[in-house]
């Protein structure tokens, strides 16, 4: 009998059950037993998806793009039958289905994927129980030692468990505070201010009564993360938008008593989120042909395959700016220039170098922030001609599942690996957009006087004792409250969690670079500098080399990647 334990089971570890039980029924093989590891109640949910956290919390990915997140076949193993799941758009009711045929692109709150998913997990793992080939064990594993070829298990309890191999799927992991972040603890514990490390569990937040009784808050980072701080903020403490305009989702905010006077986002460069298109027919003119894919594909196969080498990211982003300039030329609602395509591909490469660059089809960010934002809304509902870099945003976008499946396991340098996932990170401001909802939300709260971005763009704080001040030309405000919103990079050697703090101290893992985490072989199974030593743990998720880029995306849960695991692991039986 072959023991695998599985350390966490939100979606990853759902899905990765799955694919071993399917792959165990085409092989025919059995003699297995699985053990699972998770300290939250919902299993596959987890943290991220749970079913009772606040509506507040939207997903950042459309329902029509959730039709790529594939049901579940049925499985026979051995006496038992698993049964069939159905895909996401599948399981929701006819009348919802028909619905969202009329209406603009919906983003679910992130509860409403939450119950998808755990339905989906009661509906394998209750029957597996049963059979006895399942056991649950809810506690938080802190250590893995590895004895005479069997894994030893140690738990918060000091409990053990034994197992033969394992599957990390522990997704996000905390790390240490940068030097700024550890000057607002610090600063925090020694005052009556107050300060929010991270957004999420985003309750803590709700619940604060610090963010009810404070007179101005700040928030840093303004991305995806902020916009969900500033609903929690606002409509969470009894204020609410009222949508004036159904068609574009243009509000108007109505306060009480418990929302700040002011909240102020601020981030190094102070550059907004760009919001998806409106709709699937805005949304369509900026889908890349069929063989310009075909082409994008093929020739970063070749890189990712060491058939072409490359010292750094610029085969990807000249790749992105001729494909990008093509599809902007055949728009019809775009902003006119006289430009070349070869003059606005230079143009375009400029402007992924320095995104301040100006040119005539850029949108100016030098404009202030509230121009910007309704520039931006008002592309994405295309009710005003559409600049280059909008336009190349949303085909990178459109590219960019092609370009996490061929650089899962890229034979590349990791200088290069590290170049491409930065260049990745920069473009996300438009490719991970929020809906246009959102962005309406913010401008409506700029409207009503409540965000506040005159300290957008790296303002100089400092702590004083029972506020922060932040400053910015001749603006000061003092905040009483500072929420931490950006998402800490899977930096190995930074995480402080005991479970890969004492892997590390252990020599069981091994980071191949600080920026890409833990180098794993297309089964997932972790590689080691020794070619002589094989140890039977597998890494699936944000901590694997190969999985940083797009590892956010709730699809990539239900990618290859998982598939790729359960074949080795069944192979290895």
């Amino acid at each position: 009998m072959k023991k695998l334990a599985i350390i966490g089971f939100g979606p990853r570890g759902l899905h990765a059950l799955e694919m071993l039980f399917l792959e165990l029924s085409k092989k025919n093989k059995s003699d297995i037993e699985v053990h699972i590891f998770e300290n939250e109640d919902e299993l596959g949910a987890g943290q991220v998806w749970n079913t009772k956290q606040s509506t507040v919390n939207w997903t950042n990915i459309t329902v029509r793009a959730l039709r790529n997140l594939e049901g579940r076949p049925e499985i026979n193993f051995e006496n038992l039958t698993i049964p069939a799941f159905p895909s996401y758009i599948n399981s929701l009711s006819a009348e919802e289905q028909e619905a969202l045929k009329h209406l603009p692109d919906q983003f679910p709150p992130r509860r409403d994927i939450g119950k998808y998913l755990k339905e989906r997990a009661q509906s394998i793992v209750e029957i597996l129980q049963k059979h006895k080939l399942v056991k649950l064990h809810k506690t938080f594993v802190t250590q893995i030692k590895c004895v005479d070829t069997i894994f030893e298990l140690v738990d918060l309890t000091g409990a053990t468990y034994k197992s033969d191999e394992v599957l990390l799927t522990i997704g996000h992991q905390p790390t240490k505070l940068s030097e700024d972040l550890t000057s607002f603890e610090v600063d925090s514990l020694e005052s009556n201010k107050t300060f929010f490390s991270e957004t999420y569990p985003i309750y803590k937040i709700i619940k604060s009564d610090a963010t009810s009784k404070s007179k101005n808050i700040a928030i840093r980072g303004f991305g995806l993360a902020m916009i969900d701080a500033v609903r929690a903020l606002t409509i969470e403490k009894g204020g609410r938008f009222e949508i004036s305009n159904k068609n574009t989702f243009a509000s108007k905010f109505i306060t009480s008593k418990n929302v700040a006077e002011k909240i102020i986002p601020y981030s190094l460069d102070g550059l907004p989120m760009v919001p998806k298109p409106l709709n699937e027919e805005i949304d369509h003119q900026f889908i890349p042909s069929k063989k310009q894919k075909e082409r994008f594909k093929n020739v970063v196969l070749k890189y990712a395959n060491g058939k072409l080498k490359a010292e750094n990211a610029n085969f990807l982003k000249e790749l992105f700016a001729e494909i990008g300039v093509a599809v902007y030329n055949r728009l019809e609602n775009k902003i006119e220039c006289s430009d070349s395509s070869e003059n606005l591909i230079k143009t375009l490469l400029m402007w992924f170098e320095n995104q301040k660059h100006k040119h005539e089809c850029l949108l100016n960010t030098e404009r202030n922030t509230i121009s910007l934002l309704t520039n931006y809304v008002s592309m994405a509902a295309n009710e005003i001609e559409i600049s280059l870099d909008f336009c190349v945003g949303q085909v990178i976008r459109h590219l960019q599942p092609t370009l996490y499946a061929a650089f899962s396991h890229a034979a590349v340098e990791d200088s290069l690996f590290a170049d491409v996932i930065q260049f990745d990170e920069l473009m996300k401001r438009y490719s991970y957009g929020p809906p246009i909802k959102s962005m309406q939300q913010l401008i409506a709260l700029y409207e009503a006087q409540i965000l506040d971005f005159r300290f957008v763009d790296d303002p100089k704080i400092t702590a004083h004792k029972d506020y922060w001040r932040f400053e910015k030309g001749d603006a000061r405000l003092n905040c009483e409250v500072v929420i931490n919103s950006v998402l800490s990079a899977p930096k190995l050697l930074e995480v402080t969690t005991p479970l890969i703090m004492n892997l590390l101290n252990d020599d069981l893992l091994q980071p191949v670079h600080s920026k890409l985490g833990i180098e794993t072989n297309s089964d997932a199974t972790i590689v080691l500098d020794d070619e002589n030593r094989e140890i039977p743990i597998a890494v699936l998720g944000r901590l694997a080399k190969g999985s940083v880029i797009g590892v956010d995306a709730i699809l990539e849960c239900f990618g290859p990647r998982i598939k790729d695991w359960a074949k080795g692991f069944v192979d290895r039986l």
